[in-house]
């Protein structure tokens, strides 16, 4: 998913800072003995080390909340997808905290990230014709399969345990048993749902060739550093059950740049730079970057 690049942290610092009209800019933020840092003092540091991509990012969220309304239901919805792509609660949240992330602050992203793609979006004409030429394209990209798998290091062990799995043994119980994916072991080696491209290219194309309910052979993947087993649990290949992913797919082929929709949303705006330290801030020829949301 794609967001405008937030320094999130000192974007929402600054933020506060503008908006508390309590004791001027001299108020004390911090007192100690040795002499005190004020409002004014915080302030101007955060200006001199991230002020241009925080004052940047307050205007492109004002502009955007103002002509695209996102709703806390699509944030909420949006939220628990990401989350459910973790194994565990802690997981996650050692994810948002490996990114310097709150868990509002990952909202406020993925608020900034939807009302984006609503701009860049708004416009764009969508037919079925269109939607069934796309399909028909794209077809083996879109494809979404469900599976499980035993991740083993060493050949012979993985070997062994194939044949097991032939001979009739439980999956999930070898998977929990000798799999060294810790993120599906103590699920039965559950993955769920994903496309093709998500996974390394020896597992997803061995899985492509998979009939529902079949196991594998041995799959080495050096990026993985072991052999994989997989099982295919379900395929979804057909235009009638990928047609809302076929639509988003469609519709980000077809999506305007963000700095086409920042470019136009600043002009419209008449936006006026009053500090003439950034005076030239929105002159620029490109002004806005993507970059990734937390990801497992």
């Amino acid at each position: 998913m794609k967001k405008i690049i937030m320094i999130l942290a000192a974007t929402i610092v600054l933020a506060s800072l503008a908006a508390c009209g309590n004791g001027g800019d001299d108020a004390v933020v911090v007192k100690t003995k040795s002499g005190n840092i004020t409002k004014e003092d915080f302030y101007n540091e955060l200006k001199k080390t991230n002020g241009e991509s925080v004052l940047q990012n307050l205007v492109y969220e004002k502009l955007l909340e103002k002509k695209y309304n996102v709703s806390q239901k699509a944030v909420d919805a949006k939220y628990n997808e990401v989350r459910k792509t973790f194994s565990s609660e802690d997981q996650f949240k050692q994810a948002l905290a490996q990114n310097n992330l709150t868990e509002s602050q990952f909202r406020r992203q993925i608020k900034d990230s939807l009302m984006m793609t609503k701009a860049q979006q708004t416009g764009i004409k969508v037919t079925e014709k269109a939607l069934k030429d796309y399909y028909n394209k794209n077809k083996v990209q879109l494809t979404e399969l469900k599976a499980s798998h035993i991740l083993i290091k060493k050949k012979s062990t993985a070997e062994s345990v194939l044949k097991q799995l032939k001979g009739g043994a439980d999956f999930a119980k070898l998977a929990k048993k000798y799999s060294t994916d810790t993120g599906s072991k103590d699920k039965g080696g559950e993955l769920g749902w994903f496309k093709q491209s998500t996974m390394v290219s020896e597992f997803s194309n061995a899985a492509m060739k998979l009939k529902v309910g079949q196991l594998s052979p041995l799959v080495y993947s050096s990026t993985d550093g072991g052999y994989h087993i997989i099982k295919l649990e379900g395929k979804k290949d057909s235009y009638e059950d990928l047609k809302s992913s076929v639509k988003e797919a469609y519709l980000a082929s077809k999506e305007k740049s963000q700095d086409e929709v920042i470019k136009k949303l600043i002009k419209d705006a008449d936006v006026q730079v009053k500090d003439k330290s950034f005076k030239d801030l929105f002159n620029s020829t490109s002004t806005t970057s993507t970059t990734s949301t937390t990801q497992q």
